[in-house]
């Protein structure tokens, strides 16, 4: 999967494992900036490498490790920053959940300049053209953000693994009735982008994923 040619880099953020994704525009250096997690530096770093010019900001969900450093390339690149409604207050409790962890970093809280608070929404963002879909369970305003056959899918859906960590405000049974909407929502050769671990296409992830599948296949556990 050459993930370059599709105008996706991924940033790999080390300080706490997660993917910062840099969508880029087929006709100019604009991108989006989706995720962005911990190391701002290496963000920015890859931004100035690459010659992009970000023009917005989306967070799939509020999780820390999402949104660490939005208040940063907000403010460097003087953008805007979209996020879902039900999660404003869990992103400002992310120096909270930092310390749950035991990471010694001081994230400062962003503001959304725009809210999401529909099921679905359409969005344009210069040449983008997006669809962002609230699927709630691993947050309540945990979203799939879709662009062309790219779903960008934070930590509802993994290619390994299963998105749930006992933190305040997950939800088992909507997280396993939101996976299955995904799978029922969307093209089976769509590529879903998490939040950790690989790209993979929906298809493969439905058939080889064992934890989701064994997850899936359980009684309601809440």
């Amino acid at each position: 999967m050459e993930l370059t040619k599709l105008g996706i880099t991924i940033v790999r953020n080390e300080l706490f494992p997660s993917n910062t994704y840099l969508l880029k525009s087929d006709r100019s250096s604009d991108c989006l900036v989706i995720d962005p997690g911990l190391d701002a530096k290496k963000i920015l770093n890859k931004i100035d490498e690459l010659g992009l010019k970000p023009i917005a900001i989306l967070a799939t969900h509020g999780h820390f490790d999402h949104i660490a450093t939005v208040s940063e390339i907000k403010e460097k690149f003087q953008i805007p920053f979209f996020m879902h409604e039900s999660d404003v207050k869990l992103s400002q409790s992310a120096n909270f959940y930092l310390k749950l962890t035991k990471i010694n970093y001081k994230i400062t809280t962003p503001s959304p300049d725009y809210l999401f608070k529909s099921k679905k929404e359409e969005l344009t963002l210069g040449d983008f053209r997006l669809t962002v879909y609230n699927f709630p369970g691993h947050s309540n305003g945990s979203c799939i953000i879709q662009c062309h056959d790219l779903l960008f899918s934070g930590d509802i859906v993994y290619k390994k693994g299963l998105g749930f960590n006992n933190f305040p405000g997950e939800n088992l049974s909507k997280l396993k009735t939101s996976i299955k909407e995904v799978f029922d929502s969307f093209p089976q050769n769509s590529i879903a982008l998490p939040g950790h671990g690989e790209p993979e296409y929906l298809n493969k992830i439905r058939s080889n994923n064992t934890e989701l599948i064994a997850f899936l296949n359980q009684n309601a556990l809440q």
